[in-house]
């Protein structure tokens, strides 16, 4: 494995995943920025190359991409032409024709290809699917998303990239959002309000909140989402679903799930909770000097990805991961929100989008 693009934060920890992962070598790494490809190398003990040796390097298997965002997808599907099995960083591009480009490059080949959205590997959410897939709450009418950016994150570069179809709801937001998405599909249409509040920051970044609603023929979702929090990276990040048997709420960091159950004569049966130790390793890990804001210090999940990405790759039992088309679903709901917050909330038809 090699890596193409350092300057994503989730970088070094990545690098740090597959170095440790069984019958994984690791050739190298390469990024247009000379400085933080040093800087990087010297972080993780990788080797600098180019992006054309890597891709034209026979031993090269599999690349993971952690470029910023308006890189990834030219990477992502250069790589994949070059024969390469290929892990882009979340959201795995810019905008909405960066994700439609990934996902048609990897629909026309035979390579493994998975976009980074790592929570996927979370416990919680694969208790969550269990529940749901027993009927724990029944019939599922409501759902609600929350997401939100930490320590002033929105101010950085990371998350003002010009190329970028919005700062923290796309970069960071998307997180949650894909959660949402992966529990209950694409939806329909989606309806959205996206606002700059003016008490609350300037023209230094983009949008402060967001509040999107997510139309499907059987139930709705809502998405909130603001850059204004204070928490751990992901401490309040939560979806919560409604159903005719109860609801669940999950959570990500700590990983936790809340369960509540009622009875058929409609008492109320009680809460059942999990959750993981009170001592997770926070989300933030030590100053970069490769990158803007500081390098991931809970690989679990990235240790989780690249173990299913490995077995992919050999043909082994794994669970799909995230694949291109799942992103783009993620994608088209971020794309549509924007349009239909430009248009005073109206109704936004994804498949238009998925079409122009």
């Amino acid at each position: 494995m090699a890596f193409l693009g350092i300057t994503h934060p989730h970088s070094s920890g990545r690098y740090r995943s597959a170095l440790a992962a069984a019958g994984v070598e690791l050739a190298g790494a390469a990024d247009d920025d000379g400085v933080a490809l040093r800087a990087f190398c010297d972080e993780v003990g990788a080797t600098a190359r180019t992006t054309d040796d890597i891709l034209a390097d026979p031993d090269v298997d599999a690349v993971l991409v952690h470029s910023k965002s308006y890189r990834m997808a030219a990477l992502g599907v250069a790589a994949i032409e070059a024969g390469k099995h290929l892990l882009v960083e979340k959201p795995g591009g810019a905008d909405l024709a960066d994700l439609r480009a990934l996902a048609q490059a990897h629909a026309a080949s035979d390579r493994v290809v998975r976009v980074g959205y790592n929570f996927h590997f979370s416990p919680a959410v694969e208790k969550t699917l269990a529940q749901l897939g027993a009927g724990a709450i029944g019939t599922v009418s409501l759902v609600r998303g929350h997401g939100a950016c930490s320590r002033q994150e929105h101010l950085s570069a990371h998350l003002n990239q010009p190329a970028d179809m919005s700062g923290g709801l796309w970069v960071i937001g998307c997180h949650t959002l894909h959660l949402v998405v992966e529990l209950l599909g694409r939806p329909d249409a989606v309806r959205a309000s996206v606002e700059k509040l003016a008490p609350l920051s300037t023209a230094a970044s983009r949008e402060d909140v967001a509040s999107l609603t997510l139309l499907y023929p059987d139930k709705i979702a809502t998405f909130d989402f603001t850059v204004h929090e204070e928490c751990e990276w992901f401490e309040s990040s939560e979806v919560t679903l409604y159903g005719t048997g109860g609801q669940l709420t999950m959570g990500i960091l700590p990983g936790r799930v809340s369960l509540l159950r009622v009875d058929d004569d409609r008492t109320r049966a009680g809460w059942n909770e999990w959750s993981e130790g009170r001592f997770t390793t926070p989300w933030g890990g030590d100053e970069s000097t490769f990158s803007e804001l500081p390098q991931i210090g809970n690989r679990f999940f990235f240790d989780a990805e690249i173990k299913e990405f490995v077995a992919a790759i050999r043909g082994d039992e794994h669970d799909g991961g995230v694949p291109p088309s799942t992103a783009l679903d993620v994608a088209l709901v971020v794309a549509a929100a924007l349009r239909s917050a430009e248009h005073d909330g109206i109704r936004v038809p994804l498949d238009e989008l998925l079409q122009s």
